[in-house]
C-alpha cells in the first residue's frame, strides 16, 4: 500500500513530517519553511516532536520563514 505522507528525516522516526529545515554551512544559517510540495534531498523534514527538541549549533541563526495566518479583521481599528 503506496501512503503520500512524508515521514520525519530523523533515523528510525515513523512520524509525519511538518517543518523543513535547511541549513546554509557558509553563513551559519537555518531557514525554517513550510513543507514544499515535494521533497528536495537537501531539506531535513521534522515531525513535531524533533522540531521541538531541535536547537541551531552554538553561532547559527536560526531563520523562521513560515508566515503566520493573520486574520482580516486583526488590523482593523474599532469604530
Amino acid at each position: 500500500m503506496h501512503s503520500d505522507k512524508r515521514l520525519c528525516t530523523r533515523n528510525g522516526c515513523r512520524e509525519e513530517a511538518r517543518v523543513a529545515l535547511t541549513f546554509q554551512y557558509a553563513n551559519s544559517v537555518i531557514w525554517v519553511d513550510h513543507l514544499s510540495d515535494e521533497r528536495r534531498p537537501q531539506v531535513y523534514e521534522f515531525c513535531d516532536i524533533h522540531w521541538n527538541r531541535f536547537a541551531p549549533p552554538t553561532g547559527w541563526t536560526l531563520e523562521d520563514r513560515r508566515r503566520t495566518l493573520v486574520l482580516p479583521f486583526v488590523h482593523r481599528l474599532a469604530g
